[in-house]
């Protein structure tokens, strides 16, 4: 019960706490174990106010704005990569913690999606959302990291071509003779080069998902 004035008048109000589960706290605030290791929890009242979340619809003019900004987050991050390898290098080898917004691999991908479909804590509709969002934002990444102007991806190509496709004007404003193709051949070292690292990276990112797992929930 608690008294409180308003406008001059005084209200009694009377506050009924509710059952909140909690982790039970020895005298020296550790929390106590049970026999199986895990922490025990107690029934103890609660008189405050706690966050919600509330799922509601979006404008059809709003998916455009959401999408580029999608689209630019994922840039930075494939653009950021190598950086990000060294976060995930120390996490899976040493004790640094790992970055839940940092690069996760095919297993950390599949982890975390079991990890919403079994989550009971939230509606049906939004482990659905939550499912095609990282169906979405895995397109996206994969879009993205192939445009890289690398070979051999489909970006280096698409470089190949431009550039070719370059030479030509040159030449053909200078009056000289067409340059003829861009011999790929010479690339093949680049090539080599580019799909070694992206399979250490898929190892190390595998070994990482495997030691060191990244919990949406926690």
């Amino acid at each position: 019960m608690s008294r409180l004035r308003l406008d001059g008048e005084t209200a009694v109000l009377t506050i009924t706490p509710v059952e909140n589960e909690v982790v039970e706290l020895a005298d020296d605030g550790t929390a106590v174990l049970g026999p199986d290791g895990e922490p025990q929890t107690v029934t103890a009242g609660f008189v405050g106010v706690t966050p919600t979340r509330e799922m509601g619809p979006a404008s059809v003019a709003d998916v455009p704005a959401f999408t580029l900004d999608a689209f630019a987050r994922t840039v930075g991050i494939v653009v950021k990569l190598p950086v990000r390898m060294v976060d995930v290098v120390q996490a899976a080898f040493g004790t640094e913690e790992r970055d839940p917004n940092g690069p996760i691999g095919l297993v950390g991908v599949g982890r975390i999606t079991g990890e919403i479909a079994s989550y009971d804590e939230i509606t049906l509709g939004e482990k659905v959302a939550g499912l095609l969002g990282i169906l979405g934002s895995l397109n996206m990444a994969l879009f993205v990291f192939n445009l890289l102007p690398l070979l051999p991806l489909d970006g280096g190509h698409v470089a190949g071509a431009l550039w070719e496709g370059l030479r030509r004007q040159i030449a053909r404003l200078r009056k000289r003779p067409d340059p003829g193709p861009v011999d790929v051949a010479k690339a093949l070292p680049l090539v080599y080069a580019v799909s070694g690292v992206m399979v250490v990276m898929f190892v190390i990112l595998l070994y990482a998902d495997i030691v060191r797992p990244i919990s949406i929930y926690g």
